[in-house]
């Protein structure tokens, strides 16, 4: 019965993942940068060929002088294009793959599992993830190279399962093509395809190594252009902003350690070394990721990454990801290859994230949503005969969803406000009505790059930017910024001259508004 109706509950699945990431998208959550950056520079190819910078069709956007892959932001044109530039345009790709990262996890837990029940739940369990409703609603590149990743997989076992070398192809090109998305899919998509290699070796060379010998090659020339530019464009300093490195709490602590010995010896120097301390660091970094408390308790520290009091999963699904270890470690569901893949998956998808400062991070470890979908739903799936029990399951799932959809569309606008960015749709406008009455305009900087939301919003144009640009010197994390743009400072001095247009940063919690605005 279930395999005569499973397109239907597919289609069901697909409509309530479809519901819950587009229903208000447009203006809700508010813009940030990273989207504004994405979307302004498409916006500007389609202007001038160039970007903001001036730099004409580039792999890497220099933006923030954090130097953003350019996939997203030329699959944001054609949107653009049609659209305009607004939110919806900017954040509607991104959308799209996020729906097929739901559809593909189906396709792939069936040809792993032939069971449909069990490749319900998974797309089930994942299109009601907290985690994917969150980077699925705007224009998050990692949700992007995840959809990439998925389909890359999907593909493989498709070739393994029909020898067709199409499927081979088109896989290594999709895991290749992730590359261009997001920094982190630079170290998990070539760890995946590897796994999947290693793992398949014998069914993989059955046809002939000379077979993979092409597809390879395809691989790795699609992928110098990017890795190129990487290099080229400012790749070493942006891992040096946002990598291990970037904390320099090791350093002080080697510091600190061999100062309490009176004589500095071999043996002090190598128990208390940097670089075993930084070791160290990683491997608490790396195992934060596995931490209760960042999966159902309070999750990622960043504000714009979370939701108030809610870890990245539902809280009741604890226990069933922790049956769905202990089942799929007995049952004979998926084969012993299949397994081994899924918790390879698992441990490969946080190493990126462990590999930066700031961990554990929600946004870099994303990947770790998809095997972690697939353990729930098999602890789901051994009790689903139960009709006492789907009706349980059921309850507990709404119920966690309107508690998600409270936090997220109430609290968190009220509990952040400048993580945010409340206002600027509504407060640009105005400035812009007002910007020839005015010598100067002083703009808040306490918000997160407003030079890059003026752009957005004001529209402006790409050809006046591109010979005024000129960004800040990079602060500890190798970020800059855009200080003036026109008469617009976007700072507040002390002394603030006549004759001018001051727009400050409101406490959004207690007077509703962000922005307040008066003149002198």
């Amino acid at each position: 019965m279930l395999m005569k109706h499973n397109k239907y509950i597919l289609g069901i699945i697909i409509f309530v993942a479809v519901v819950l990431r587009f229903y208000n998208i447009n203006s809700y959550p508010s813009l940030n940068p990273d989207e504004a950056a994405l979307g302004y520079n498409a916006y500007s190819l389609l202007q001038t060929g160039k970007d903001e910078h001036g730099a004409s069709w580039p792999l890497h956007f220099k933006s923030f002088g954090d130097y953003k892959p350019g996939g997203y932001v030329y699959l944001v044109i054609p949107f653009v294009k049609i659209l305009g530039l607004t939110p919806l345009a900017v954040r509607l790709p991104n959308l799209i793959l996020s729906l097929l990262t739901i559809y593909f996890l189906y396709k792939l837990v069936l040809l792993l599992s032939k069971s449909y029940t069990l490749s319900l739940l998974s797309s089930l369990t994942l299109a009601l993830s907290p985690w994917h409703i969150h980077f699925s609603r705007g224009a998050w590149e990692s949700s992007s190279a995840l959809s990439l990743i998925v389909i890359g997989i999907y593909l493989f076992y498709q070739h393994l399962k029909s020898l067709k070398n199409i499927y081979l192809y088109s896989s290594i090109i999709t895991l290749v093509l992730s590359l261009y998305f997001y920094h982190s899919a630079r170290i998990i998509a070539p760890l995946i395809g590897l796994s999947l290699f290693i793992i398949n070796y014998k069914k993989v060379v059955s046809q002939g190594i000379k077979k993979l010998i092409l597809p390879i090659i395809i691989g790795i020339l699609i992928a110098i252009p990017v890795l190129f530019s990487f290099v080229k464009n400012g790749g070493a300093a942006r891992f040096g902003g946002v990598g291990l490195t970037a904390d320099q709490g090791p350093i002080w602590r080697s510091n600190e350690l061999l100062n309490h010995h009176n004589n500095v010896k071999i043996i002090n120097r190598g128990m208390h070394n940097k670089r075993i301390l930084y070791l160290l660091s990683w491997a608490q970094k790396y195992a934060s990721h596995f931490d209760l408390n960042f999966l159902f308790l309070n999750g990622d520290e960043v504000p714009r990454s979370k939701v108030p009091e809610m870890g990245q999963l539902y809280l009741f699904e604890l226990p069933f990801l922790l049956l769905g270890i202990f089942f799929i470690l007995k049952s004979s569901v998926l084969d012993h290859k299949s397994k081994i893949f899924i918790f390879l998956f698992l441990f490969i998808a946080p190493l990126a994230s462990s590999l930066t400062f700031q961990a554990p991070s929600s946004l870099r470890s994303l990947p770790m949503v998809i095997p972690l979908s697939i353990l729930i739903a098999y602890g789901i799936y051994y009790f689903f005969n139960s009709r006492l029990f789907r009706i349980l399951i059921t309850v507990c799932y709404l119920i966690s969803i309107l508690y998600y959809l409270d936090a997220y569309f109430i609290h968190s606008q009220k509990r952040y406000p400048y993580a945010w960015n409340q206002g600027f749709s509504q407060i640009i406008p105005l400035v812009e009505a007002q910007k020839d009455y005015y010598q100067n305009i002083f703009f808040t900087d306490k918000y997160d790059q407003p030079y890059i939301l003026y752009l957005f919003f004001s529209k402006y144009p790409p050809q006046k930017i591109q010979p005024q640009i000129k960004l800040t010197p990079p602060d500890q994390y190798g970020f800059s910024t855009v200080s003036q743009i026109d008469n617009i400072t976007f700072k507040i001095p002390d002394n603030i001259p006549p004759l001018s247009l001051i727009i400050e940063a409101s406490d959004f919690q207690l007077t509703g508004q962000s922005f307040k605005i008066y003149s002198k």
